[in-house]
């Protein structure tokens, strides 16, 4: 998997987050990238914005099944930790298939 920085293997993608009114809210643009946590053998992901380097997501990636893929460039899930629906969009979809 990718290291966190590692610019040459991240995914340009734009975050969105389903609001209570049922729309989606986009939340920025960044490139994404996992982490694997040896100690606790889990992989993070994080999603990194292109112009300021703030983090617009950091998801512990979860063993359930809880990730679905949509359209050939969409990853969506329920967040259990923060009981939200997020939804990854990728520019490209080799990038969705690289990390799906």
């Amino acid at each position: 998997m990718a290291a966190r920085g590692n610019t040459n293997s991240m995914q340009r993608v734009k975050v969105y987050r389903l609001n209570e009114d049922g729309q989606w809210d986009d939340k920025g643009t960044g490139h994404i990238t996992m982490d694997y946590m040896e100690r606790s053998e889990v992989f993070n992901l994080y999603v990194i914005d292109e112009d300021d380097n703030a983090t617009l997501l950091a998801h512990r990636i979860s063993i359930d099944n809880i990730y679905k893929q949509q359209d050939d460039s969409i990853i969506s899930w329920i967040d259990p930790q923060h009981s939200a629906q997020l939804a990854l969009s990728f520019q490209e979809t080799a990038g969705c298939t690289i990390v799906w």
